[in-house]
């Protein structure tokens, strides 16, 4: 029992031991530890030190830099002021003598102080001239544009201004309803906004000076003729509209916030592409123009187009490419009144309800009568050309005019820039005549394009046969006199992000921006199928830009579900698809292997289609598919025959280059396609792969064009001078060598110049494209020898070959010309 005892003390004595070192060794631990953290505290200390010893020095150094800075301009500040005196000792100097001089002769005397004041004179006319010849900012060339536009005046005596002659009634399309456009002030604030994210926009003086101006001024005469009105329009307004897209354009952060690739420019006509080489800029040019191919293009008439609107705004984005954004009517206002506007359009028209074929009198009936009509004859421009906005001008007012998805439905805002303009209001200068249109034309711009199934929707249109001024030659002049007047309401703008122009405090905070809802109105629904929107272009979405280069295509944000098919509306849009590869599309062609390079190989299936079934079910997607998303979307490169579409085709994801041609020009297409064909072994290498040509079974529309046939072809790149900048030696050999190629099998280009070759960043090839025009030049044989006629035939095959061989040679030395 005691050593049981004697054993437990001992067991227990052990464990105290154990517990002791147990705690020893967590002390040691915990010492351990906190000699760490100490360290580690001084560790940060020593570099929290150097960090401030280091901002010290830095801050003693900006400290020195800035006593410099003070010694220097204290300096300079020193040396202005030494000049000054030497200056005023000058000036003392010439006093004296000038005393002197007037002592000895007072008659002198006179005439120098009249010599001296005359120079003061002009001095201060000098200066005042250097002064107005600076650039002005934004606001205040706003303000002197709008005072420019409020002095115009009109003539109103009858003995003094023009009728003009009043042609036949022409059978014009009318829309079924003309709608107020009671979002018009939200779509114009929405631009400002986003001009607003550049500030220097507003504070950079780049417009055109005072002195520019005031010559303006000097130039306005009374309108008292349609003639007389177009020529103040394009000083007053259109040229500042040019002026404001160009400052836009050249800013950096607008250009890229509002999408913008180009300017704009105001023509009568739209044309402007026609002799151009933007085809061949970006991937292939239609052969050059000549007379009689011009004249036929020309003399083919648009349905629907009658005759042509007074202006355009022409939108010329990169590489040359020319978009009709807007059209412009003029109407002098002896023709068409501020109050007959006002009158004539202060609710919604239905023109085969209100108007056609309807009987009335009075100035209600004569104002709605003449608004209808002038209405109706922009409208029918604007369908005729495929424009959804447009304006009517008067001198007095402004109508904004844009027709909806529905193409029956047009909507209207009327401006009139002395009434809307009030001096209190802090966004008074958004509401002057340049500025609206202004931000008219960028909104246009920025519109996405149109849908094929909104062309064909143009074609259910009908017809009134009616003239502007045969119906104001028709009305009374009693009608045309108002018993009073109706009242203009201004429209509201609310408040929005601070505008570079407004002219109020800009630290008011701004009001909440409840949005509008999707109907244009309550009424709008009324009568009739229209669907309306805040935005009539909303419904359709948006695209920040309408003229993507070709490659490098920019992504459009549409916000609508118009898809032409169910269950594709999720698929990428056209323009963000990339380009199949040149050997991938030669597999299509021809049958070959799959390319796994391609950047759309996992939607080609298992295996190529035959090139028959991509054919055919190209023909039937361009049938069908004719959405606002569908997988065809012009380019906006267009040349004397032909446009540029991007197409894919939807099932398996084969994404290309369609080149489009009216029923006209089916003939050179094919021979395009046959000169491909020939050189079929250069395809992808030397020249674009050529699948072959579809006739469609419905016309796509665009740009007034009606395309009844379409070549695929692979993306080759953009010019050689844009995709490389700058050619060099190397890019040259290797241009050559393809254009040696061709000539080896016996094709004579026929118009080489840089702008038919291609270079695509992405494989670095040089294509050679545009063979339209190219002639295949092949020898035939030379047949049996006989004996007499021996020597003559050789003299004429060797006479052959020396014709090939320099016509060959010419060219080529011509191509290398134009590249150097």
């Amino acid at each position: 029992m005691d050593d049981f005892e004697s054993l437990r003390k001992q067991l227990q004595e052990a464990q105290a031991r154990a517990l002791k070192e147990q705690h020893q060794r967590e002390e040691e631990q915990r010492l351990r530890k906190a000699a760490e953290d100490h360290a580690l505290k001084e560790q940060r200390q020593r570099e929290e030190e150097q960090r401030l010893r280091k901002a010290a020095e830095d801050h003693a150094l900006e400290e020195q830099r800035q006593r410099k800075e003070e010694q220097r301009q204290r300096k300079e500040e020193q040396r202005q002021h030494k000049e000054e005196q030497r200056q005023r000792k000058e000036e003392q100097r010439q006093r004296k003598e000038e005393q002197r001089l007037r002592k000895a002769a007072e008659d002198r005397a006179l005439k120098e102080q009249h010599q001296r004041e005359e120079e003061q004179r002009l001095r201060k006319a000098a200066e005042d001239r250097a002064s107005a010849m600076d650039p002005l900012p934004l606001r205040q060339y706003l303000e002197i544009c709008h005072s420019l536009r409020i002095a115009l005046t009109v003539v109103t005596d009858p003995a003094s201004v023009t009728q003009g002659a009043a042609t036949n009634p022409t059978g014009r399309f009318y829309p079924r309803r003309i709608i107020p456009w009671t979002a018009f002030a939200r779509e114009q604030e929405k631009v400002w906004d986003q001009l607003a994210s550049s500030p220097s926009f507003s504070s950079r003086a780049a417009f055109p000076s005072q002195h520019q101006m005031d010559g303006m001024r000097s130039r306005l005469r009374p309108v008292s003729s349609e003639a007389g009105l177009r020529y103040i329009e394009r000083d007053v307004v259109e040229l500042a509209i040019e002026n404001l897209v160009d400052a836009t354009c050249n800013d950096a952060i607008l250009k890229g916030h509002l999408g913008l690739t180009g300017t704009v420019r105001f023509e009568s006509h739209t044309n402007l592409g026609a002799t151009s080489d933007s085809l061949s800029t970006s991937m292939e040019q239609g052969s050059g123009p000549t007379s009689k191919q011009t004249n036929r293009r020309q003399a083919q008439k648009v349905q629907g187009k009658g005759n042509r609107a007074d202006q355009f705004c022409i939108y010329q984005a990169s590489n040359n490419r020319y978009k009709p954004v807007v059209a412009i009517e003029y109407k002098p206002p002896h023709k068409l009144t501020r109050e007959e506007i006002t009158t004539g359009l202060v609710s919604e028209i239905q023109p085969d309800r209100d108007v056609i074929n309807q009987e009335g009198d009075g100035f209600e009936f004569a104002a709605r009568r003449l608004t209808t009509a002038v209405i109706t004859q922009l409208f029918s421009y604007m369908i005729g050309k495929k424009i959804q906005y447009g304006y009517v001008c008067t001198g007095e007012a402004y109508i904004f005019l844009h027709i909806s998805d529905d193409p029956s439905c047009v909507y209207y805002s009327i401006c009139i820039p002395s009434l809307d303009v009030q001096d209190e209001d802090e966004t008074r200068l958004h509401r002057t005549a340049v500025a609206q249109i202004f931000a008219f034309v960028l909104h246009a711009i920025q519109s996405p394009p149109l849908s094929q199934a909104w062309h064909e929707a143009t074609a259910k249109l009908e017809k009134w046969a009616v003239e502007f001024d045969h119906v104001l030659r028709d009305i009374p002049e009693t009608d045309r006199k108002p018993r009073r007047v109706t009242p203009f309401k201004v429209p509201r703008w609310k408040g929005f992000v601070p505008s570079p122009i407004r002219t109020r405090a800009q630290c008011l905070p701004p009001q909440d921006k409840t949005p509008y809802p999707r109907g244009g109105g309550k009424d709008d629904d009324a009568n009739g199928s229209c669907q309306p929107a805040s935005n009539p272009a909303a419904s359709r979405g948006r695209s920040l830009t309408t003229s993507a280069n070709i490659g490098s295509s920019k992504k459009q944000e549409h916000s609508g579900n118009s898809g032409s098919q169910e269950g594709i509306n999720n698929r990428p849009k056209i323009l963000d698809r990339p380009y199949c590869t040149h050997e991938c599309l030669r597999g299509l062609a021809v049958g070959g292997e799959m390319d796994e390079s391609c950047p759309n190989f996992t939607k080609h299936g298992d295996e190529h289609i035959t090139i028959d079934a991509f054919l055919i079910w190209s023909q039937h997607q361009l049938a069908t598919d004719r959405g606002c998303d569908a997988d065809c979307a012009p380019l906006y490169l267009s040349g004397a025959r032909g446009s540029l579409f991007k197409f894919c085709l939807s099932s398996h994801g084969y994404t290309l280059v369609a080149k489009g041609v009216e029923y006209m020009d089916a003939e050179p297409l094919r021979y395009e396609k046959k000169v491909y064909d020939h050189v079929r072994d250069l395809q992808g290498r030397v020249v674009p792969v050529c699948l072959g040509i579809v006739d469609l079974i419905k016309p796509y529309y665009y740009d007034c064009g009606v395309y009844k046939h379409f070549l695929f072809l692979s993306y080759g790149g953009e010019s050689v001078s844009r995709g490389l900048g700058e050619v060099n030696a190397g890019a040259v050999d290797e241009i050559l060598m393809a254009l040696g190629r061709l000539h080896q099998y016996g094709v004579l280009h026929r118009d080489v110049a840089p702008r038919n070759v291609l270079y695509d960043k992405l494989t670095g090839r040089c294509m050679i494209v545009d063979l339209m025009v190219s002639e295949i030049r092949t020898r035939k044989p030379l047949g049996s020898v006989y004996p007499s006629g021996q020597n003559q035939k050789k003299k004429t095959a060797l006479r052959l070959r020396k014709e090939d061989k320099d016509v060959f040679a010419a060219e080529m030395q011509m191509l290398r010309w134009n590249l150097y």
